[in-house]
């Protein structure tokens, strides 16, 4: 009789990771975007050649603003400006809105205060499952406490700054300028648990007033909301000029306390 065949053993295959690895490659200006640094989204092949896992090299001058690519996987490139922090292990910032001018001073009075700030400007249909890309992008930069991190983000970023911080553990607290999507987001909240969160919205924006009274309303733990006559997202900024001098001295008692 002929012993039967022995069934092959199993054994192990490496998969390839798929998942994107963020990268930050910081450039001039100049060399992202031609003569004027606000020409977003010029063709710029050097981009495809960027390495993946790319460190963020501290500022040679200091704190300062400077250009930046930031890398979420291989279709997908957004700009934004990084104020490097400088010393010490200080907190960051990540701040998502459509329009990096937008923002006004508040990136540099943050990166004043001891923040290190990355903005970046976010597409329409940016998903918010790239915001742990960004974060990502956002700790990878020399001295930055990854203890330590805050997100801001404005009208429809907003949301996009929600769904992503409810998801992530290095998200500390979270800030919104005019949350859109009320029944979404108070969805997510239980899984933003005790974190804190500060909320802003104009009065004549009853979708945004309506979705951040909501939210203060469900918060689990520290919840600031302020009402602003008029404005929407970035906006707001603008129209009430100590609203920035809040949101600062909010940021700096939960993050620089920690």
């Amino acid at each position: 009789m002929t012993p039967a065949t022995p069934a092959p053993l199993p054994t192990a295959t490496a998969i390839p990771r798929r998942d994107p690895i963020p990268t930050v490659e910081v450039l001039d200006s100049e060399a992202l975007y031609g003569q004027d640094s606000r020409s977003i989204g010029q063709t710029n092949p050097s981009l495809a050649s960027f390495p993946a896992g790319a460190i963020l090299p501290p500022a040679p001058d200091g704190r300062s603003e400077r250009g930046v690519s930031v890398i979420l996987d291989a279709e997908t490139t957004l700009f934004g400006e990084l104020y490097a922090p400088v010393g010490l292990r200080q907190p960051g910032i990540l701040l998502l809105g459509t329009d990096l001018a937008g923002w006004g001073a508040l990136p540099a009075t943050l990166s004043q205060h001891g923040f290190a700030v990355l903005v970046v400007q976010t597409e329409p249909l940016t998903p918010a499952r790239q915001v742990e890309a960004m974060l990502q992008s956002l700790i990878a930069a020399p001295g930055v406490d990854a203890g330590s991190i805050g997100v801001i983000g404005a009208d429809r970023a907003a949301d996009i700054a929600a769904l992503g911080c409810a998801v992530n553990s290095l998200c500390d607290v979270l800030a919104l300028l005019s949350p859109r999507s009320r029944d979404t987001l108070v969805n997510m909240m239980p899984s933003y648990g005790v974190r804190p969160i500060w909320l802003a919205a104009g009065q004549d924006d009853k979708e945004a007033s309506d979705a951040a009274s909501v939210l203060a309303a469900a918060a689990a733990g520290e919840a600031k909301y302020v009402e602003v006559s008029a404005g929407r997202g970035v906006e707001l900024l603008g129209r009430q000029p100590d609203l920035a001098d809040d949101l600062l001295a909010w940021m700096l008692r939960q993050l620089q306390a920690q």
